[in-house]
């Protein structure tokens, strides 16, 4: 079955599939209409197929009179960040982010560096149904134009923001793989302007990835195998365009991408408090993190448009998910895996303690993660379906299925980059989550055969 998925936000596919130049050139072409004509960024992680759709959206671009500055390869959050400093009207990043390298993915990102919301994005879609795109004569054409200093811009604000002193001062050595995506090298300057000590692993932008580009224990067993070795500090794992963030404790222990939000939510809280943004397959660290510092809570639908969009509306201070992502308002409405990376540093220079003690003072859930393709026709009645089980349990419907326990919860929804049903149990018995996970799947799985 081909595969693609469009979404308020954008569209990723299988390249050569469903992911095509044509289709990427109306995507694009519809994007440029949208902004009528202004000013655009462009930018793209290392995959083998980016250059072929970067020169796509150019040429697109172009076509509807909209002049690119064209940022090459740049992870997401820095390219939102400069979104903003240069006045654009909006921008395309080139990335399937945690996807495999057979992904790829444009996504859409309005003149405020947010993803775009559910209207923004409908508008978009709209042009591109209708297929009605801006036509501009010779003379009208947009202009390429390179951009210089980003980098540079980018890390001194991350600098200002964060205790940059702190962390110097501690002399940590950091082990950081950003599977050769985006972020290869540019890890490099983050050392730099945060004096640490560098263990760089994979990290070349050649578009290889040595394992799937998503931040979780699974993939972060290089680093693991050397964090002991060299005796670091800690380890980050990183997605191909550096907006989720994995981490490694001093001791080898691969930790869940569950933990990066609580644990940075738990320091900043303390610094600034103010409402958090969190969404129903997040962990009930969160939950509890938020309540130890008399916190509001606002849960949302998984996704960072939803996440960010709840973050501005509800003037939020801290939003993330439990994929690795977290964006903090004071600094840019973003998940972006530089600022995660550098608070963690932070919160370990300013409190002296080691990861796995910072790790140890959060509250603890066994959870289980499971995914099974489903037939994107059947989908949502199949989720629906899920309730029967359950009888007797309060049950949330604002984003799939969530049934609600004593200590725990299940979550079954629908993937938003996937064809896939997902299934997350979480609980402080390992055994009870175990069995609710299996006993959906089982469900489920009768439901699709």
């Amino acid at each position: 079955m081909k595969l693609l998925k469009i979404g308020i936000s954008g569209v990723r596919g299988i390249v050569g599939e469903t992911i095509t130049p044509d289709l990427v050139m109306n995507f694009a072409c519809a994007f440029g209409t949208y902004l009528n004509s202004k000013r655009v960024l462009l930018a793209r992680d290392t995959r083998i197929s980016g250059p072929m759709l970067h020169s796509a959206c150019l040429s697109a671009l172009i076509s509807t009179g909209c002049d690119v500055l064209d940022l090459g390869v740049c992870p997401t959050p820095i390219l939102q960040h400069t979104v903003k400093k240069l006045r654009a009207k909006g921008a395309i990043s080139i990335s399937a982010g945690h996807n495999d390298i057979e992904w790829n993915a444009l996504t859409f990102i309005n003149q405020e560096g947010t993803y775009l919301n559910a209207f923004q994005g409908e508008e978009v879609l709209d042009i591109y149904h209708l297929g009605k795109f801006k036509k501009v004569s010779s003379e009208k054409l947009g202009r390429i134009k390179s951009v210089d200093n980003y980098l540079d811009v980018y890390f001194k604000s991350l600098k200002r923001f964060l205790d940059a002193q702190a962390i110097r001062k501690s002399g940590l050595k950091v082990v950081i793989d950003p599977c050769n995506g985006a972020g290869a090298k540019i890890i490099d300057q983050l050392s730099c302007f945060l004096n640490f000590e560098l263990v760089p692993v994979n990290n070349e932008p050649n578009g290889y990835f040595p394992h799937d580009p998503e931040p979780r224990p699974r993939n972060a067993q290089q680093v693991a195998s050397i964090i002991k070795v060299v005796k670091a500090d800690v380890g980050f794992v990183l997605n191909s365009d550096v907006s989720r963030v994995s981490l490694v404790a001093e001791d080898g222990e691969t930790l869940s991408e569950e933990y990066t939000f609580p644990l940075i939510a738990s320091y900043y809280l303390k610094k600034k408090p103010g409402a958090v943004i969190s969404n129903h397959s997040t962990s009930a660290m969160v939950d509890d993190v938020a309540r130890e510092n008399n916190c509001p809570l606002v849960k949302i639908r998984v996704g960072q448009s939803f996440s960010i969009q709840s973050l501005v509306n509800e003037a939020g201070v801290i939003a993330g998910e439990g994929s690795g992502g977290v964006a903090i308002a004071e600094f840019q409405p973003a998940f972006d895996g530089f600022l995660a990376m550098g608070m963690v540093l932070e919160t370990m220079a300013r409190t002296k303690k080691k990861i796995s003690q910072i790790i140890a003072e959060l509250p603890r859930y066994h959870r289980v993660k499971e995914k099974i393709y489903c037939p994107p026709p059947k989908v949502h009645s199949v989720v629906n379906e899920v309730q029967k089980l359950f009888p007797e349990q309060k049950i949330d419907s604002s984003d799939g299925i969530k049934i609600e326990f004593e200590e725990g919860w299940l979550h079954i929804r629908a993937s938003a980059t996937e064809p896939m049903i997902r299934v997350i149990a979480e609980d402080r018995s390992k055994d009870k989550a175990q069995e609710r996970a299996e006993k959906a799947i089982d469900f489920i799985s009768t439901l699709i055969k």
